[in-house]
């Protein structure tokens, strides 16, 4: 059951992603990329506040004791804005998600193989090398006129 809701809640993550990036890049034509990087980052912040101020269970302030490299993703966050600000109005929504997907799945093969960021190790084997190698030509396809 909960597999199935998981999947279902990471399907409409990824279709908000897409949705994103074509929303980005459009406010970014209107105002510059790192000025609609900006808005689109205050507007994440604001609602996430208020979500965490009436939903949270948390505690915020423990943010004080953690190893500084958990706070990173902020930065990454912010260098994905950009990029999508930057690249969608240029080679299209379809083609930078094709992209990004890539990047995401190669990155976290090497992440999953070696067990970094306090991850288990899960060793690299033929079907995750043919899965990479597919979205490398899904990419080639995408970006060949």
């Amino acid at each position: 059951k909960w597999l199935g809701i998981m999947t279902l809640v990471v399907l409409l993550g990824g279709a908000a992603t897409a949705v994103q990036a074509g929303v980005n890049g459009a406010l970014g034509s209107k105002v510059g990329t790192i000025e609609g990087a900006f808005t689109s980052f205050l507007i994440g912040t604001v609602a996430l506040f208020l979500l965490m101020m009436f939903l949270g269970k948390g505690n915020v302030l423990e943010i004080v004791s953690l190893p500084k490299w958990q706070l990173t993703g902020g930065l990454l966050g912010a260098l994905y804005i950009i990029g999508m600000v930057f690249a969608v109005p240029k080679i299209g929504v379809a083609s930078a998600m094709v992209a990004v997907i890539a990047g995401q799945l190669l990155t976290s093969a090497i992440i999953d193989h070696f067990g970094l960021i306090g991850g288990k190790p899960i060793p690299i084997d033929w079907q995750r090398v043919v899965g990479i190698a597919l979205l490398a030509a899904a990419l080639f396809l995408f970006y060949k006129k």
